[in-house]
Parts: C-alpha cells; sequence; structure tokens
C-alpha cells in the first residue's frame, strides 16, 4: 500500500495540536483578564544604549542640516586665495600647520 509521509520529508502534523494550543491561549488570556488566583501582568519596553545613541545622532544630523553656517563670502575669499596659489608661501603653509597640530594631539 502506498501512503504519503509528508511533504519533503515533513512528517504530518499530530493531531490534537491546535486545540492544546487553543487551550493555552483561553487560560493565558483568562490569566491576563485579572481572574482571581491569576498574576497580574506587566509590560515593558527597553531601549538598548545603541538605538538611543543612533536616535541622538540621527537627531543632530537633522538639527545641522537646517542650520546655515556656511557664510558664502568667506568660501568665496578662500576661493579665490587657493586660485591666486598664496597658500603655497612657506609663512601661511607652516600657520596652518600649526594650527592642525592642535587637533592632532
Amino acid at each position: 500500500m502506498v501512503g504519503i509521509q509528508g511533504l519533503g520529508g515533513v512528517p504530518e502534523p499530530k493531531s490534537g495540536g491546535p486545540a492544546k494550543v487553543r487551550t493555552e491561549r483561553e487560560q493565558n488570556s483568562q490569566n491576563v483578564s485579572g481572574t482571581p488566583g491569576s498574576s497580574s501582568a506587566e509590560d515593558n519596553v527597553s531601549i538598548s544604549s545603541e538605538a538611543q545613541a543612533a536616535v541622538e545622532v540621527s537627531r543632530l544630523v537633522q538639527a545641522a542640516s537646517t542650520q546655515t553656517d556656511i557664510r558664502a563670502d568667506r568660501v568665496e575669499a578662500a576661493r579665490e586665495r587657493l586660485d591666486q596659489g598664496s597658500y603655497k608661501d612657506p609663512a601661511v603653509v607652516s600657520q596652518l600647520a600649526d594650527k592642525l597640530l592642535k587637533y592632532l594631539d
């Protein structure tokens, strides 16, 4: 006699499983609803420190994108000095290196 042993090696579900699950759900819902002798359940939410940091970074990026601290006149003046080559002067290079060093220490 030929019979099907399940699809793809997966066994057939056992009978009576859903009824057991249903009765467990009903019991749990009765316990949560506050019937006598039940323990009261409390919902809790905890947010990881990584998630909190990600939210803070996102908030700061959004705040920074709304602010316009770029001074167009200073940017244009710097472009002109770059085009003229005034930043190639050894005194200017030395001064710039001194200012950058304080950020590297």
